[in-house]
């Protein structure tokens, strides 16, 4: 449907140079609509704001990495200990040791999934929060440049673009300012 409707509107919105109403002399001049697209996958990966994202982003998970691996290594020792002591161990006692060991493992799923949740959360802010500044800079670049209309260079149904449109440059020009 998106790319039914994309490609609609280019068809209804691209003008024709000329008009044939039966006599090939006659010609209908319209006006024509400037395009341009803008590479959001490049703002974000080279736009300052983008670039403190990420260098942020990978610290935080740097973090929690190192502390899953503690709470891992503590599991795998608790759970080698355990398998070597097992045999020897009172039946009460192998209970509660297995107890503990299950109870560890399963922190440990939780907050590796609790990790995984905070990373989707934080990346899905962080790209409504760019994709704000990005509309308002692409709205500042398209009036300046007097364009009709701008695109996202990864829209569904977009096949080719001249890179003479693509005006992502200047967007992070006016974003790294």
């Amino acid at each position: 449907m998106n790319k039914f409707f994309i490609v609609l509107m280019l068809l209804i919105l691209i003008p024709l140079s000329s008009y044939a109403d039966g006599h090939s002399d006659t010609k209908v001049e319209q006006d024509t609509i400037k395009v341009a697209v803008v590479d959001f996958q490049r703002v974000l990966t080279e736009s300052r704001l983008g670039k403190d994202y990420i260098k942020n982003a990978k610290k935080n998970i740097e973090k929690k990495q190192e502390l899953l691996a503690k709470l891992e290594d503590q599991v795998r020792n608790m759970r080698d200990k355990f398998n070597e002591q097992k045999l020897v161990l009172d039946e009460k006692v192998r209970d509660q040791k297995a107890e503990e060991l299950s109870y560890k493992m399963k922190e440990l799923q939780r907050k590796s999934e609790d990790f995984q949740a905070e990373v989707k959360i934080a990346e899905g802010k962080f790209q409504r929060d760019i994709l704000s500044v990005l509309m308002k800079e692409v709205k500042s670049v398209a009036d300046q440049l007097g364009l009709d209309l701008v695109l996202s260079k990864s829209a569904p149904g977009l096949m080719f673009v001249s890179s003479e449109l693509d005006i992502t440059s200047k967007v992070l020009d006016r974003m790294n300012r």
